[in-house]
C-alpha cells in the first residue's frame, strides 16, 4: 500500500501523551472552532493513552480537511499534581488528519511532533507558555 493509499484512510487527528513520569496527565482542548464552547474537543489522556476526532467534525477542525491546521491548548500535570493544579498553559499546532505525539519527563523538556497527511513531520519544543 503506498503512502498516498494509506492516506485515504486518515479520518481524524490523534493526540498521544507518550510523557515519562508518575502517573503524567495531558489535557487538550482546540478553543480554535466554530462550535459553542461546551462541544468543542477538551479531553483528558492518561499516560501512554491517546484520544482522536474526526477531522471532519466541526467541534474538532474548523476547516473539516485533514490538511486544516490546527492549534491545540495544552496543561500538563507532572509530579502527581492535577490538571486542574497544573498554571500552565501551552500551544501545539498539526493539522486535521495528523498525528501528535506529546513527550517529556518535566516542564523543562515537553515536545510536540506532528505527522501530517503529506507524511512530513514537524517537531517544536514547548517552550513558551501562558497562565492557564
Amino acid at each position: 500500500m503506498t503512502f498516498g493509499q494509506i492516506t485515504n484512510f486518515i479520518e481524524s487527528f490523534c493526540v498521544y501523551n507518550q510523557l515519562s513520569g508518575d502517573r503524567v496527565t495531558l489535557r487538550v482542548d482546540n478553543p480554535f472552532v466554530s462550535a459553542p464552547p461546551i462541544r468543542t474537543f477538551k479531553k483528558d489522556i492518561v499516560q501512554g493513552g491517546r484520544v482522536c476526532c474526526p477531522y471532519d467534525n466541526a467541534d474538532c477542525v474548523a476547516g473539516l480537511e485533514k490538511d486544516s491546521p490546527i492549534e491545540l491548548k495544552l496543561r500538563f500535570a507532572f509530579d502527581l499534581i492535577t490538571v486542574k493544579e497544573a498554571d500552565r498553559q501551552y500551544t501545539a499546532y498539526c493539522e486535521g488528519g495528523g498525528g501528535i505525539i506529546i513527550t517529556g519527563s518535566n516542564f523543562n523538556d515537553i515536545e510536540s511532533a506532528c505527522y501530517k497527511v503529506n507524511g512530513d513531520v514537524t517537531r517544536d519544543k514547548l517552550i513558551d507558555w501562558v497562565p492557564a
